[in-house]
């Protein structure tokens, strides 16, 4: 009997030595911990937007939607975070700008759980967008959003006022039904000064494919960051450079050596008719009193005139002779003279006509005056008016105003011109000293002459 229960006891000590193994085998893995259902009736829920995500701590700041309560939440490998898809992820990866339904420890300000709510939507990538002040309205991929106090701007993790954005950035756009809850700037834009062009005074200066303007004093170019070949045109002569363009800073290109080159380059003469109609190129206003000299390709033309129907087609410029472009505007639509050459009025598109361009309204009874900073260089879509206070003809809807002033950083606004038979005053804050970063040169890779040569 007693070597029966000696057994019995060696037994138990064995299972119970076995059972230690086990634990301490589990113990050694990582285990995910989950919430115990105490837990959840003690979570507090949220719906807001991250507001900053300190990965060196852990900690994540996240507003209320519709509301100024700010929560600051600690979190680690337990808490349960999950993506748009439902896919596990860890909270580094919680992107600033994003919209979150959470459950959170109020006791110890820790976050237990996360995930994007399913009515959540997010445009990514976005390049065009427009401003309505007056309804505060966002246009956006052709549809209505509403934007107001609680939409949270940021870039490089910094706040932002809507208004420092424009069509130049690039954009993540994130909100619920019609609002905009954050915009987040993923790609900025910086600025290329022109300087010793005087040769091409009164031509054209386009920047890769979309940008183009009149070559006039103080040349100052609004640009994403990137990289552009920058080209000169007037009659008989070409110039091109390659820049680099970084974030808020102001890139410098200088043409004083250049050699001629007229291959691939066209020139048109613009006859339109009634005088005082405005021709854009691509959405810039061009100065058609003397023939235009563009690069081959295709470029969308809007003639606009105030009780006149717009003219609205796609010049393709394709050879080195010559064109005139004969069109006369009526109240109802724009007739072409089918004597001489014509727009083709094909809506396809290519790399010089990009659907992103806008069509702008000129109010010519009615003008925009910018007041201040007094002395700072003004530009309106990268076309230079003058120094501040300077006064030009009031163009409706959403417009980037940049100014510039020597030792000051170049700062652009986004602002939205009412068409309400109106002038207009702006007046905005005075630009903040530079410091030794804030302007660059060419790209590296640019050469040191502006040759320029066949594409």
């Amino acid at each position: 009997m007693k070597r029966i229960k000696k057994q019995v006891g060696s037994l138990a000590v064995l299972v119970l030595a076995l059972l230690l193994l086990t634990a301490c085998t589990v113990s050694g893995k990582r285990v995910r911990k989950v919430p115990t259902a105490n837990n959840a009736e003690q979570q507090t829920l949220m719906t807001g937007v991250v507001l900053q995500n300190d990965l060196e701590n852990n900690v994540l700041q996240i507003r209320e939607l519709d509301s100024d309560t700010v929560s600051t939440l600690s979190y680690d490998e337990t808490a349960e975070v999950q993506d748009e898809y439902g896919q596990i992820r860890q909270g580094e990866d919680i992107g600033v700008g994003e919209i979150l339904e959470v459950g959170y420890l109020p006791q110890e300000g820790k976050l237990a759980k996360a995930k994007v709510p399913k009515n959540a939507w997010s445009y990514d990538e976005v390049q065009q967008f427009e401003l309505n002040e007056e309804e505060n309205m966002l246009l956006l991929a052709g549809e209505k959003y509403r934007y107001g106090e609680q939409t949270y701007c940021s870039a490089d993790g910094v706040p932002m006022q809507l208004t420092d954005f424009n069509n130049n950035d690039v954009l993540t756009v994130r909100g619920m039904g019609i609002q905009v809850y954050s915009i987040v700037r993923t790609k900025g834009h910086g600025y290329i000064r022109l300087v010793n062009y005087q040769d091409f005074m009164g031509g054209m200066a386009s920047v890769g494919d979309e940008i183009i303007v009149p070559i006039s004093q103080n040349m100052l170019i609004t640009a994403g960051e990137g990289t552009y070949e920058v080209t000169l045109l007037k009659r008989g002569l070409a110039a091109k450079k390659t820049v680099l363009v970084a974030a808020n800073m102001v890139t410098v290109v200088d043409f004083r050596d250049y050699k001629k080159d007229i291959k691939d380059i066209g020139e048109v003469v613009f006859d339109i008719h009634p005088d005082g109609a405005v021709l854009t190129i691509n959405g810039t206003t061009v100065d058609y009193s003397n023939p235009v000299t563009l690069r081959f390709g295709k470029y969308r033309i809007v003639v606009s005139l105030a009780g006149y129907g717009d003219y609205v087609g796609i010049l393709n410029v394709e050879k080195q002779e010559p064109e005139t472009i004969h069109i006369e505007l009526e109240e109802a639509n724009a007739v072409i003279s089918a004597a001489t050459p014509t727009p083709n009025t094909s809506s396809s598109s290519s790399s010089q006509s990009s659907s992103s361009t806008t069509t702008r309204k000129y109010d010519s009874k009615h003008t925009i005056t910018v007041v201040a900073p007094e002395g700072a260089e003004v530009y309106l879509n990268n076309v230079y008016k003058g120094l501040a206070p300077c006064t030009f003809t009031k163009v409706i809807g959403s417009q980037t105003i940049t100014l510039s002033d020597t030792g000051f950083q170049t700062k652009s606004y986004t602002v939205d011109i009412l068409d309400d038979d109106k002038n207009v005053s702006l007046s905005f804050a005075d630009l903040v000293a530079e410091d030794a970063e804030t302007e660059s040169t060419e790209a590296p890779e640019a050469s040191a002459s502006a040759t320029a040569s066949a594409d």
